[in-house]
């Protein structure tokens, strides 16, 4: 069970800005792009080292890791905008199903919906992807606030 938690965390901040932290105190901050559970391992794209070397890839023994920090939270928020979903467009509990340890949900089982965006197609995906849209903006400008 926590193994799934902690691949849903991981999952999670993929394509995000992260800070590792390492056992002798160096730190890269980079895109997080890729890890592997077992063996550990972690690979961070545009990566910046904290004697402010720049690299295009490091990859890094899930050993060394003392920790990764994320700066900020996630925009989109999947139970959230699950419920305003529900709400906007009349469905019934059940039409939506949030998958919260990796950041998804989907509509009548047709439609995805992820941080990335929206997948589906017709009439229904067309208005959730508007909703979808609204729901972003609206979380970016609170964000820059």
């Amino acid at each position: 069970m926590s193994s799934r938690r902690i691949l849903g965390e991981f999952n999670s901040i993929l394509d995000k800005t992260v800070t590792v932290r390492l056992t002798d105190s160096r730190t890269y901050t980079g895109t997080f792009y890729s890890f592997e559970l077992n063996p550990f391992i972690i690979t961070l794209l545009n990566a910046k080292d904290s004697d402010k070397n720049v690299y295009y890839k490091v990859i890094i023994n899930g050993n060394l890791v003392e920790e990764i920090q994320l700066k900020n939270a996630p925009i989109f928020d999947v139970k959230e905008f699950g419920q305003k979903l529900e709400k906007d467009l009349n469905l019934r509990p059940g039409d939506v199903k949030i998958y919260d340890d990796v950041g998804i949900l989907t509509v009548m089982d047709k439609i995805k919906v992820s941080e990335m965006g929206v997948e589906g197609t017709g009439p229904l995906a067309q208005r959730v992807y508007e909703i979808y849209n609204e729901y972003m903006s609206k979380r970016k400008k609170e964000s820059n606030q």
